[in-house]
């Protein structure tokens, strides 16, 4: 199974959200083996895994592969050859503003395309203009994708109603997109769990004596795993 996170603009939590979903506790329990591969060229992602490496952190069924070309052939090869030793693969694809090869590249290939999305109106406005004709684009062209383009809504409040945030999607969201079952809170802990290589659940044990930061770790630990099982529930449907 082929999953990928993608919006056209930047800073909408795609990358937390891929690495924390490759490493949930949800698909190390259903997989053998996860990849997470990073199309960005800055290579954000790379940086992290670095960091993973020269702590000696352990990396469980997760391994990482990153793919900075920007020549379709290239990444299409690498993902075929990632996909023949991996069951799950989690892809993380930087916001492009112009050309856009990555991302329909994502659309194309993907069982699954989760786009977070904020409930603004420059969210939306980006959405309708750049993500959504390609989206079209595909499912022109192969009508059996019309099922796999999903909005996860993204930095909303903690205390908002869970269902009425989806209700608010499902009301304006165009054709053949429609709106995951889960949400992606706001919570400051997405801020600062990656340094040093964390992931969620290592971060969560090294404050778990700090009992405002241990809550903290948990409850996005809790989004994560929510997000993952759903994933899985949607792919099996």
């Amino acid at each position: 199974m082929i999953i990928s996170y993608v919006q056209t603009k930047g800073g909408t939590g795609k990358s937390t959200l891929a690495l924390n979903t490759a490493f949930s506790r949800h698909l190390a329990g259903r997989f053998k083996s996860i990849a997470l591969v990073e199309l960005d060229p800055q290579g954000t992602l790379k940086n992290w895994w670095s960091e993973r490496t020269e702590l000696a952190r352990d990396t469980g069924r997760v391994s990482f592969h990153h793919i900075s070309s920007t020549q379709k052939e290239v990444f299409q090869d690498g993902i075929q050859s990632i996909a023949a030793h991996n069951q799950f693969i989690v892809m993380d694809i930087p916001g492009e503003s112009t050309g856009k090869l990555h991302t329909r590249f994502a659309c194309a290939v993907s069982d699954l395309v989760i786009i977070p999305m904020r409930t603004s109106t420059n969210d939306e406005t980006a959405f309708a203009d750049n993500l959504y004709p390609i989206i079209k684009d595909i499912i022109k062209v192969e009508p059996k994708k019309k099922n796999a383009f999903f909005v996860l809504p993204a930095f909303t409040y903690p205390q908002s109603k869970k269902q009425s945030i989806i209700d608010y999607f499902q009301d304006i969201l165009p054709p053949n997109v429609s709106c995951m079952p889960a949400i992606y809170p706001h919570r400051s802990v997405y801020e600062n769990f990656n340094r040093e290589g964390s992931n969620l659940h290592e971060y969560a044990r090294q404050v778990q004596n700090n009992k405002r930061y241990s809550r903290q770790a948990l409850c996005a630990i809790e989004d994560v795993e929510d997000i993952a099982q759903t994933i899985t529930r949607m792919w099996e449907n």
